[in-house]
């Protein structure tokens, strides 16, 4: 419940009219699923204006209305809150809401590859141990880890997050709201390659989650990815490194089993102690992931019995090499959830492996937001698909 008075105060927000009710039971920013009694925000986008939307609002039982345009944001006797910037009041406010739980442990989790497969991994590690709050889906940006924000309350004690953007200053003001006491950059990636120019401006912009970092926050980090290592140079926080290849890591992955489309298996080094652990999914990416949930895990308070059943007891996202079966009879990896230069080219390594003998078509559309990079990416794609040894490319789009 938000009280009136809370929202004033976070959002710097000012009264306009109305005076109504002392408390309001959620957030929303959607007319269409507002609810009796919620706090509606009346965002603007490039292509849509909550604010055609408040009186709809109202009619469906909202209780107030935050608004940066009051001249047609009324409501019959209902509080209205004018700002200058209504996504920075949600943002305001749902920091504010965050930081009224100080017991409250917090992951936030980025990268240009594997946030949204990492996240539901560490979730699935601490939840074992601690009631945990974690994005929809991948509720992710400037509105939707706000209102995921706002759903906490004091039943949580961990939280896992996942922060995306595709511009500079993003992970910055996400970071900001979040405040995190853990956190993880899973790689640097050719991904939103059309705003951040290259891979130095995809670290810069993901390397804003840990500005803030000081000797009370854990950064987790990939030393497998040299970015990401040297993102972890610039901040005094405690850091928990894992990797495949690096052997200075405390978290590392050894004998590493691909058992078809089961699952992997592999032996976790944890501190020095070895552990055998199975997990459903394909590609070695996925245990990379699967590392990086564990020192996630490990770092909000989980011990190896928790870390070994969630990573276990994890399933995969659909749409992210989602491994299917046709009435044919032929395997289908589905990897269509979204696309970038990397993470198709993994999905590329599995199809081969997975066909062996057999034959390997690859179905393969845009990858969108390259910038000027588009079509130099899209020809070495096709390069790196051809060399692979994918028997048949059927490629569509504008650059297919």
């Amino acid at each position: 419940m938000f009280e009136l008075s809370f929202v004033l105060d976070s959002t710097k927000g000012r009264l306009i009219s109305g005076d109504g009710p002392g408390e309001f039971r959620r957030v929303s920013t959607d007319s269409r699923s507002v609810r009796p009694g919620d706090i509606f925000f009346a965002l603007k986008g490039d292509n849509f204006d909550g604010h055609k939307f408040v009186g709809e609002a109202f009619q469906k039982g909202a209780a107030a209305a935050v608004v940066e345009d009051a001249s047609e944001s009324t409501g019959p006797g209902k509080p209205v809150i004018l700002v200058p910037s209504t996504l920075t009041a949600l943002g305001d406010l749902a920091s504010a809401w965050r930081m009224s739980f100080p017991s409250l442990k917090l992951a936030a989790i980025t990268g240009s590859n594997g946030k949204t497969t990492t996240k539901e991994m560490s979730a699935a590690i601490v939840s074992l141990k601690f009631n945990t709050h974690k994005n929809t889906g991948n509720f992710n940006n400037l509105i939707g880890l706000p209102l995921t924000l706002l759903e906490l309350n004091d039943s949580y004690e961990r939280a896992v997050v996942e922060l995306g953007m595709n511009d500079f200053g993003e992970i910055k003001r996400l970071a900001e709201i979040s405040r995190p006491d853990v956190g993880t950059i899973t790689n640097i990636g050719r991904a939103h390659l059309e705003k951040l120019g290259g891979l130095d401006g995809v670290a810069r912009a993901k390397g804003e989650l840990v500005e803030r970092f000081g000797p009370d926050n854990v950064f987790v980090v990939n030393l497998d990815d040299p970015r990401v290592e040297e993102i972890a140079s610039r901040t005094d926080s405690k850091k928990l490194t894992y990797g495949i290849k690096n052997e200075k890591a405390s978290l590392r992955a050894k004998d590493i089993t691909q058992d078809g489309t089961a699952g992997i298996r592999f032996v976790m080094s944890l501190m020095g102690k070895d552990m055998p652990v199975r997990i459903n999914g394909i590609g070695l990416h996925n245990v990379m992931n699967a590392l990086c949930a564990a020192g996630i895990g490990y770092s909000l308070g989980c011990g190896p019995d928790e870390i070994k059943a969630g990573l276990e007891g994890f399933k995969p996202g659909k749409m992210r090499l989602e491994v299917l079966r046709s009435p044919a009879g032929f395997g289908i990896i589905n990897d269509t959830y979204n696309a970038n230069p990397d993470s198709i080219r993994s999905a590329v390594n599995e199809l081969v492996t997975l066909a062996g003998a057999g034959k390997s078509i690859a179905v393969v559309g845009d990858m969108l937001e390259l910038g000027e990079a588009s079509k130099p990416e899209h020809r070495a794609l096709g390069e790196y698909i051809s060399q692979a040894g994918v028997d048949v490319l059927v490629a569509y789009g504008n650059f297919g």
